[in-house]
């Protein structure tokens, strides 16, 4: 952020949520949006869709929102599959309009990349 970036990427400590351990979760995102607050940049929380309940990823969209987070990504591109629309769509209705979302990994053609915006994806 020192040298001049203007939006930083955060991994969600996938494990921590399925242990249950919010508070931790919601911790570090918060110590790092702060940060980014510091410079205006924009901090987008990949939590990896593929490997989470419905419940789960409800709970990590909330946590990032409540945190801070500009965004929440739905996949690095190294998990069994990427974005779909049912995730983001389930992202929408759970996270308030200011926080956006950015579908990531597996989107391969126009018609994907327009349905996922169509379900409620800004990127």
């Amino acid at each position: 952020l020192g040298e001049g970036a203007t939006e930083l990427d955060l991994v969600l400590n996938i494990s921590a949520l399925k242990s249950g351990n919010w508070d931790a979760v919601k911790a570090e995102v918060e110590d790092i949006a702060d940060l980014c607050d510091v410079t205006d940049a924009l901090l987008k929380v990949i939590i990896e869709t593929a490997l989470l309940t419905e419940e789960e990823m409800a709970t990590a969209a909330r946590l990032c929102a409540e945190a801070g987070a500009n965004f929440v990504k739905t996949s690095t591109g190294f998990a069994s599959r990427g974005a779909s629309v049912a995730d983001v769509e389930l992202l929408r209705r759970v996270l308030p309009p200011e926080v956006r979302i950015k579908a990531s990994g597996g989107i391969r053609t126009r018609a994907q990349a327009l349905a996922l915006l169509a379900a409620g994806a800004d990127r």
